[in-house]
């Protein structure tokens, strides 16, 4: 049994895996709320596995089982748990930094894949119900019309219905409004709007993680010690 400054690291690090678990589990909520809201949206975007409610889905599952790993060993002052948790935590941070640096630096590359993906989806538009379904959905949960603009379609096909205002059948015949914006900025801004939140919450996770490893490495220190001391 840890004693003395080491009992409060012992329950600093149980609160902190407490509060990771709980983010963990906020993030699988979101991740799950987005999927459902954008079910069949990401039929345009290609590979859904690198869509975000995908990634905040596999970030809060790992946030959640080593919030659960880094309680019991604080609670239990299991070394084992303990060492395991702060090795696995600090390769999450380690994965965490190198993502945020290589989306940075492949910015414009990703702004370009989806440019192109999308007007491969525009090809595609008779050929599948499935990716008429998701353009028809993107322009109206978007409120946009085309990659840049409505004209984009002109160029494969005819301007679907959904690129109206008020979307009824016809009404691209009859010269209603449409979607001004093409959808390759609004999922821009829609991305960067929400970015922020979701940034503002892997930062916390991140500053929370980074105080679990030392407190892991303490406490770890610690019982390996008394284990020393009372054996030997």
């Amino acid at each position: 049994m840890v004693e003395g400054g080491v009992t409060i690291v012992k329950y600093l690090l149980f609160l902190a895996n407490l509060v990771l678990w709980v983010g963990g589990l906020s993030l699988i909520i979101v991740g799950s709320i987005l999927q459902l809201k954008f079910d069949n949206v990401l039929d345009i975007l290609g590979d859904e596995r690198l869509a975000t409610p995908i990634i905040l889905l596999v970030i809060g599952s790992l946030c959640t089982l080593l919030g659960f790993l880094g309680c019991c060993g604080a609670i239990r002052e299991n070394y084992c748990l303990t060492v395991s948790f702060a090795v696995l935590l600090a390769l999450l941070i380690t994965c965490e930094i190198a993502a945020v640096i290589i989306g940075y630096a492949l910015h414009d590359s990703f702004r370009l894949g989806i440019s192109n993906q999308l007007q491969t989806g525009m090809v595609r538009y008779h050929e599948s119900r499935g990716v008429e379904s998701a353009w028809d959905k993107t322009h109206q949960l978007f409120e946009c019309c085309g990659v840049t603009n409505s004209s984009d379609w002109l160029t494969f096909t005819s301007i679907p219905d959904s690129c109206c205002v008020e979307e009824m059948e016809g009404c691209v015949r009859e010269n209603a409004p449409l979607f001004e914006a093409g959808c390759i900025h609004s999922v821009e801004q829609w991305t960067l709007k929400n970015g922020a939140m979701v940034g503002g919450i892997c930062a916390v996770l991140a500053a929370i993680q980074l105080v679990g490893v030392c407190f892991a490495c303490c406490l770890s220190k610690s019982i390996l010690k008394d284990f020393h001391d009372f054996y030997y």
